[in-house]
């Protein structure tokens, strides 16, 4: 090769191996909601009060099953089975699950898990395509609400969830592509 064309080449060939990271799959996972974030929610959650609300209030606050989706409609029994535990005497549950446990077939909830994860491919490209080590950098939020209703007044509410999720993976595969080789033929097999 000619002197003249090396540099470019050289140049050329960096340029490409270091924008390579940008070559990694990414992937956004949300659980729709009319929340943009974790702290959207829990103000609307917050808005939501005991002995005050209704079923209309809390539709009119982005919390329907219906229309928004992530949500579950909960019968007594399900609302049974979620805060009843064997060993827990019933006098320790809040008075709103008491009122819920004595209206029986009147009582009745909703359930909504709310979220946005993004998943993002990060390290070396030639490391990822061959195998020898994937590396995963993984951000968003949760949320998860459960309003209890008697007779569509809200008797109780809770919620919980994760306000900023940051985790990292990192997968190493000493042998590269050979390192799924034995499932691979396994499974053929």
């Amino acid at each position: 090769m000619p002197q003249h064309y090396r540099w470019p080449t050289l140049i050329l060939s960096l340029m490409l191996v270091a924008s390579c990271s940008s070559w990694l799959p990414s992937s956004r996972e949300e659980q729709l909601s009319p929340f943009d974030t974790y702290s959207d929610a829990v103000q609307r959650f917050d808005m939501a009060k005991v002995q005050q609300s209704r079923r209309r209030d809390l539709i009119k606050l982005g919390f329907d099953p219906l229309s928004q989706g992530n949500g579950r409609m909960l019968s007594f029994i399900d609302l049974r089975l979620m805060f009843i535990q064997p060993n827990v005497p019933i006098e320790y549950l809040p008075d709103g699950m008491l009122a819920c446990l004595e209206a029986k077939d009147r009582c009745s909830g909703f359930s909504f898990s709310f979220g946005r994860v993004e998943k993002e491919r990060v390290g070396s490209f030639w490391a990822d395509v061959f195998n020898f080590r994937k590396k995963r950098q993984i951000n968003g939020w949760s949320f998860s609400a459960v309003f209890v209703m008697v007779d569509d007044v809200l008797v109780h509410k809770v919620s919980n969830g994760e306000p900023n999720i940051r985790r990292y993976e990192s997968k190493k595969h000493p042998l590269g592509p050979l390192q799924d080789a034995g499932d691979f033929i396994s499974d053929q097999l």
